[in-house]
């Protein structure tokens, strides 16, 4: 297995495995990605803006995902807190596996793939993602890999106004301390 950044060659399969995410979703009454987004045109502008990878084992795409750098509009007001404030950081976006290998553990391998690319880059201090309130089992996939809850986001743009998910965070080997948000205990 390997993991590699996406090409225009790859579009039907990321595609295809985006549609049996979408399934399987609508399958288990969870109301995400049941309208056009993640649409043609933004998977097609996460491949030319270099961010999607796909995991890939015998010339197949098991596993997509974006990893978006710079901040994302979606996380700057939160329902909560950070663990970081003014740190450099790494957004993780429309992560799905094919419904050929499930049951593989291949979202824990796909991030587990790009947490040690990530680790290579001095600059990122920290990796956000966020996810719908009733994706347990993404829930389950982002704290198993070391997210942190951190609170609930209002998602903007692309259809989505209004949409509310739970926002986590993963701070990398490379954090500044002076990055890290004092949490204070609450009563």
């Amino acid at each position: 297995m390997l993991l590699r950044q996406a090409t225009m060659a790859d579009l039907p399969q990321i595609e295809s495995i985006i549609r049996d995410g979408r399934e399987l979703l609508a399958a288990q009454s969870v109301d995400q990605w049941q309208g056009t987004y993640p649409s043609t045109s933004i998977i097609v502008d996460d491949i030319h803006q270099g961010w999607t990878v796909v995991l890939e084992e015998d010339n197949e795409i098991l596993g997509t995902a974006a990893v978006i750098p710079g901040e994302d509009a979606n996380y700057e007001r939160i329902d909560g807190q950070w663990l970081t404030d003014q740190a450099p950081y790494l957004a993780i976006h429309r992560v799905a596996v094919s419904s050929h290998h499930r049951g593989r553990g291949l979202a824990g391998e796909l991030f587990q793939r790009i947490f040690a690319q990530i680790d290579k880059a001095e600059n990122i201090e920290s990796i956000r993602i966020d996810t719908h309130p009733d994706n347990k089992g993404m829930q389950h996939v982002i704290k198993k890999n070391g997210f942190t809850e951190t609170g609930m986001i209002d998602l903007i743009n692309q259809d989505l106004d209004g949409v509310k998910d739970y926002a986590y965070e993963r701070v990398t080997a490379h954090i500044n301390p002076a990055h890290l948000v004092e949490i204070k205990a609450t009563k």
